[in-house]
C-alpha cells in the first residue's frame, strides 16, 4: 500500500490571479423548486412588510369567474426608494437589518416569489420619493438577467388605489404581485373551492407564525384576506386573520407547569426552554392548531424576534409521532447568541439542530430540580391518566356583549358551533327585569330600567357588560332545552324577584 505524500499537506495554497465568474441565470430554476409551500412563500413576504413597519398588509387574490389569475400584498410599511428597491429586486444583494428584523439571508423576496410565480412585480414608494417599480420574470432573468422597469405613472396609479379602507397608500407603501402562479393553474373551473381551502390554510400558517404580532387588545399587525372577481367587479367580504397561540390552554395540563429549563449549549451559554403540558381531550383552537393529526404539533417551538420557525418537532431528541407526547410543548426564543448554533431553513419553516444539541436536553434542569426527562414522563402521564369531568359545552356570547367576553369564554369552554345567544333591550311589564326567548335564544332586557342602570353614561349595543355577562351565565344552561321545568321556573323567578329589587335600590 503506497503511503499518503503529506509534504504540502499543510503548506499555504499558492494562488496567480483572482477572475470574476458570474452566477449562470439558470440559477432562477432553483429557486422555483426551492420547496416553499405556498403559504410559506407568502409568510416570507410578511416578514418584510414587518421589518418596513407595516401595521396593515392584505392579501388579495384576483381572479374571474373560471380562473385564479394573480396574487398581491400590499402593506402601509415604509416602502423603498429605486435605489433601495434595485438591491432588494438583486439576487444575493444583502441589505442592512436592524436589530429585531426578521429578514435573514436578503433572499427571501425572490426565492419565496419565483417558487410560486413566474413574475414577480414590486411597486413602491418612500416617503419623499417618486413611486417605482420593477417586474422579475423568470424567462427574463434566465435569459441574462434582465429585470423590467415598471412605469412610473403605473405603479403611481396602482398606489394611489383604494386597496382597503384601513389601507392608503398615497404617501408610502408597498405592493408585491405575483402573476402566473402555477399552483393556480389548479383552480380552473374551480375557483371557489380552490380559494375556499387556500384562505383557510394561509389563515392558519399565518395566524400561527405570526401570532405574536396579531394577538393582544392593541395588535402590532392586522392581515387582511380578500379576493376581486374581474368579471363582475366584486369584493368578497375580508376576513382578518385570528392569531393561533399554541400555548393559550386556559389552564396547565399539570401543577407546576409550564417550567422554564436551562440547556447548557456547549461553547454559548444557558438556553432558555419553556416546558408546557396541555390539558387532555381539550378542543381550544390554540392546541388543535387548523385541526389534523395533533400528535405532530407535540415538541419545539422555536420563535426569532418573535416570529415562530418551527411549529414542532423534536429535532432528533424523541419519536416526533409518539401519541403520549401530544400535549407536550416547549417554547423557545432564539437570542442572537445562540443564532450560530442552529441552522434556520432557507423557508424559515423548521430549525436543525447539531447532535449535541439533543444531548444536552438529558441535562437540562428546571431551577425547583425537575429534569427535561422528569417533563417527559410527566407529560405522557398526564396523556394516560383517566380523565377528569369536563364542563358541558356552551351557547357562545352573541350580540349584546362585547367581543372580549365572548373571547374569554371560547378560551376557556367548549363552545357549541352555529348556537349563540344575543341580549336585547325592549319594553317589558315592571315586574320582569328580563325575559328568556328560547325560541330566538335571546335574553331580553327591560328597557325601563335601562337609563338607571346606565347612571347617565350613553347608551351603546354591548353596555352594561358586566350585568349582561352575569345574566348569559346564570342563564346559559336554560337555553339547551325546550321545555322548561318547575324548578327551572322557580329559579327565574328567584332571580327576577332579586333582580327588581336591587334595580328599586338604583333608582332611589
Amino acid at each position: 500500500m503506497s503511503e499518503f505524500e503529506t509534504k504540502n499537506w499543510k503548506s499555504s495554497i499558492p494562488v496567480d490571479e483572482q477572475i470574476v465568474i458570474h452566477p449562470d441565470p439558470r440559477i432562477v430554476e432553483a429557486f422555483q423548486n426551492i420547496g416553499y409551500s405556498p403559504e410559506a412563500a407568502i409568510a416570507d413576504l410578511i416578514d418584510n412588510s414587518i421589518d418596513a413597519g407595516a401595521h396593515v398588509v392584505l392579501i388579495r387574490f384576483l381572479r374571474t369567474n373560471e380562473e385564479l389569475h394573480t396574487l398581491v400584498v400590499a402593506d402601509n410599511g415604509k416602502g423603498m426608494s429605486a435605489r433601495s428597491l434595485d438591491r432588494a429586486m438583486q439576487f444575493g444583494g444583502q441589505r442592512q437589518y436592524e436589530p429585531g428584523d426578521l429578514g435573514m439571508y436578503g433572499m427571501g423576496l425572490k426565492s419565496a416569489s419565483l417558487s410560486q410565480a413566474d413574475s414577480l412585480t414590486v411597486l413602491t414608494r418612500a416617503h419623499g420619493h417618486r413611486p417605482v417599480g420593477r417586474r422579475w420574470r423568470a424567462a427574463e432573468a434566465r435569459a441574462g438577467w434582465k429585470c423590467d422597469v415598471v412605469s412610473s405613472h403605473f405603479a403611481a396609479s396602482e398606489l394611489n388605489r383604494l386597496w382597503h379602507s384601513d389601507l392608503r397608500l398615497i404617501h408610502r407603501g408597498t405592493i408585491v404581485r405575483w402573476d402566473d402562479v402555477r399552483d393556480f393553474r389548479k383552480a380552473a373551473g374551480r375557483v371557489d373551492s380552490y380559494l375556499q381551502k387556500l384562505r383557510k390554510t394561509l389563515g392558519v400558517h399565518l395566524g400561527l407564525q405570526l401570532h405574536r404580532f396579531l394577538e393582544g387588545d392593541k395588535p402590532r399587525l392586522r392581515i387582511i384576506i380578500d379576493s376581486a372577481n374581474l368579471d363582475t367587479g366584486q369584493l368578497s367580504p375580508p376576513a382578518s386573520v385570528t392569531p393561533l397561540n399554541p400555548f393559550s390552554y386556559p389552564r396547565a395540563g399539570a401543577k407546576g407547569y409550564p417550567k422554564t429549563f436551562h440547556i447548557d449549549v456547549p461553547g454559548i451559554g444557558k438556553l432558555k426552554a419553556q416546558g408546557h403540558i396541555w390539558p387532555p381531550r381539550t378542543k381550544v383552537e390554540g392546541y388543535k392548531l387548523g385541526g389534523g393529526a395533533v400528535a405532530r404539533r407535540q415538541g419545539f417551538y422555536f420563535y426569532r424576534h418573535e416570529r415562530l420557525l418551527q411549529a414542532g418537532g423534536w429535532n432528533q431528541y424523541r419519536d416526533d409521532t409518539e401519541p403520549h407526547l401530544s400535549l407536550a410543548r416547549v417554547e423557545i426564543d432564539l437570542t442572537p447568541e445562540f443564532e450560530s448554533f442552529f441552522a434556520v431553513r432557507f423557508n424559515k419553516s423548521a430549525i436543525d439542530a447539531p447532535r449535541s444539541f439533543a444531548d444536552a436536553l438529558d441535562n437540562a434542569r428546571a431551577s425547583d430540580g425537575t429534569t427535561f426527562l422528569n417533563y417527559v414522563d410527566k407529560a405522557i402521564d398526564v396523556y394516560r391518566a383517566k380523565p377528569e369531568r369536563e364542563l358541558p359545552a356552551v351557547f357562545a356570547p352573541g350580540r349584546g356583549l362585547r367581543t372580549t367576553v365572548e373571547a374569554a369564554i371560547r378560551r376557556t369552554r367548549t363552545v357549541l358551533p352555529r348556537h349563540q345567544i344575543d341580549i336585547t333591550w325592549e319594553t317589558l311589564p315592571a315586574r320582569e327585569f328580563f325575559r328568556l326567548d328560547r325560541l330566538n335564544d335571546t335574553v331580553i332586557l327591560n328597557k325601563t330600567y335601562r337609563h338607571i342602570l346606565l347612571a347617565g353614561r350613553p347608551a351603546s349595543r354591548a353596555d352594561l357588560p358586566v350585568i349582561k355577562t352575569l345574566l348569559y351565565l346564570l342563564n346559559e344552561d336554560l337555553f339547551h332545552s325546550e321545555r322548561q321545568s318547575g324548578l327551572e321556573r322557580e329559579r327565574l323567578a328567584s332571580f327576577q324577584a332579586a333582580l327588581i329589587a336591587a334595580a328599586k335600590e338604583e333608582m332611589h
